[in-house]
């Protein structure tokens, strides 16, 4: 089946009599964490993001039934906006600090002292505090800064009241451990509460067996023409600079340029998709059709990054710029389905709901 016709299936939520478990979203974006939880059971209650264009897609997605307060975290309050208690709290925090691209400043980093007000936000719930945390971000988080800036986020967690350790984290690609065709490395870390749960135990996804990707043409529009906007002309910057890539490299692979060169993905794959990709020129994933040479549509992108044509909208009072900013910020969702599904099954298991019950009852 083409993947652009993939549709969401989710999961009912509630697991064999048990309550529903229920999700939060610090740094929601357009709800990659969010959509991954709902086909994994659980009920997304709210979410918060001070991004105003990411908040039109969010709301254009999830309607207005999930609780989705627009503003800066800086400002978010759980008695304030009206925060529910849920099970999982996810949070994608800002990666800029930490990336390469961002210059790697870290906590020297305004963003970055952004997480922690998730630490402060997990004090406002008080004995009503999510049971797990799933954080996200760039791959090179864990090493960042010698390892220091690891080092005070596992501290800052631990004093708020969770098991979390460097077992507790991983890095997964995109690539490895789905179907999906897009060279994505993200750090994910698990943290459960202390007084909830006696150790953390929630086990990662193994990588998929080699040659379970699709291909990456599978995700794209090349049999229809696409909007002129999209395609280069033989006077534009780099054109001359694709054209001969593509001439060397072939027609059915995804090409970037880097700097002053562009380079060809030999694996069938999709270079990873990034923030910056809709400002023009570098970053930018280009592909030949019958038609011309062209920059990926923000449609292929959010295939690539998980989200079904049959539930994902794209709002057209969204300019372009901001849809690809978008798309390159937000979380694979398959990949997340997995990790939401492994938050869930811990809390589900036996003994684990058994010390939640009576915690609740306490």
């Amino acid at each position: 089946m083409n993947k652009r016709n993939r549709k969401s299936g989710g999961v009912k939520s509630g697991r064999q009599g048990l309550p529903p478990f229920s999700a939060g979203s610090l740094f929601a974006a357009i709800g990659g964490f969010g959509h991954a939880f709902q086909q994994a059971g659980a009920d997304l209650l709210w979410a918060n993001e001070k991004d105003k264009h990411a908040v039109e897609t969010f709301r254009a997605n999830f309607g207005k039934t999930i609780h989705c307060v627009h503003k800066p975290i800086e400002e978010l309050t759980v008695k304030g906006d009206d925060l529910a208690p849920v099970d999982v709290l996810t949070a994608g925090f800002p990666c800029q600090p930490f990336s390469i691209a961002g210059g790697k400043k870290g906590f020297n980093d305004d963003r970055g002292l952004l997480f922690l007000h998730i630490i402060r936000l997990l004090h406002e719930f008080g004995d009503k505090r999510p049971k797990v945390l799933l954080l996200e971000n760039v791959g090179n988080f864990k090493t960042h800064d010698r390892g220091r800036t690891f080092k005070r986020v596992q501290s800052e967690i631990q004093r708020a009241g969770y098991w979390f350790g460097e077992k507790n984290v991983a890095i997964l690609n995109t690539a490895t451990h789905t179907k999906i065709p897009q060279n994505r490395s993200r750090i994910f870390m698990f943290a459960v509460d202390s007084d909830v749960f006696q150790s953390n135990t929630i086990e990662f996804p193994e990588p998929l067996p080699d040659g379970s990707l699709d291909s990456v043409w599978e995700y794209l529009d090349h049999r229809k023409k696409q909007d002129p906007w999209f395609y280069f002309t033989s006077e534009s910057q780099y054109y001359e600079l694709f054209r001969e890539a593509i001439e060397e490299y072939g027609k059915k692979r995804v090409y970037v340029l880097r700097r002053n060169y562009v380079r060809a993905n030999k694996a069938n794959q999709c270079f990873t998709l990034m923030a910056n990709m809709g400002v023009g020129g570098h970053n930018e994933p280009v592909i030949r059709d019958r038609w011309g040479i062209r920059k990926l549509t923000p449609r292929e992108c959010a295939r690539l990054q998980g989200y079904e044509d049959g539930w994902f909208t794209i709002p057209d009072a969204v300019p372009r710029r901001q849809m690809y900013k978008q798309i390159g910020n937000s979380v694979t969702v398959p990949l997340v389905k997995l990790l939401a599904e492994r938050c869930l099954e811990f809390i589900a298991d036996s003994r684990n709901y058994t010390a939640t019950k009576a915690r609740r009852r306490a």
